[in-house]
């Protein structure tokens, strides 16, 4: 398991190069949508929400968390942040072997 840092300048460059940006979301799309109808469907999206903890909730409010519970964010190996930081790490190689 690897720690990467996640920080909003990542997220911002990752969606403002629309090549990659663009690559990701189509790749996530034809992932998620199992009948390749082009379409999504609640079905469809169901798994991808509760991976967001969308449906973590008690009546729209999170479950209280202890102040000493290590909070960590594992990245899946397909999602959208994951490649933020795969992208930011691959620039910053290039870069620095320049």
């Amino acid at each position: 398991m690897s720690v990467e840092v996640l920080d909003g300048a990542t997220i911002v460059n990752f969606v403002e190069d629309e090549e990659a940006f663009t690559m990701s979301i189509r790749e996530r799309f034809a992932h998620l949508d199992i009948d390749q109808d082009g379409l999504l469907s609640y079905t469809e999206m169901l798994k991808e929400l509760q991976s967001l903890r969308v449906f973590e909730t008690h009546f729209g409010i999170d479950v209280k968390r202890e102040p000493e519970e290590l909070a960590r964010m594992v990245l899946e190996e397909d999602s959208l942040l994951k490649k933020a930081v795969e992208r930011e790490s691959t620039s910053a190689r290039t870069v620095a072997a320049a």
